[in-house]
């Protein structure tokens, strides 16, 4: 019995884990088209790569501060604005 509990307790934990693999990867994605968007403005290509963010964040229950600073990517057009200011 004890066994069977550790077996259905690693299954949780790897099903848990699973979407957030997802989303590090979509992340990086993401990030790193963001890295040019002071060369390319913001893409049509850049949206779909932070809509495809959003929604991996979301499934995987991480990125509730979306529009801050706080846990969660920078949308295009905040990020694109942010070329412009003097820091």
């Amino acid at each position: 019995m004890r066994a069977f509990g550790a077996i259905a307790l690693a299954l949780a934990l790897f099903a848990a884990a699973t979407p957030a693999v997802a989303f590090q990867s979509e992340l990086a994605t993401y990030q790193e088209a963001l890295s040019k968007v002071c060369q390319t403005g913001v893409t049509p290509e850049l949206v779909r790569l932070y809509q495809e963010t959003v929604r991996a964040m979301d499934a995987a229950g991480s990125g509730s501060g979306r529009n801050s600073n706080f846990g969660s990517v920078r949308p295009p057009d905040f990020a694109y604005l942010d070329c412009f200011q003097k820091f």
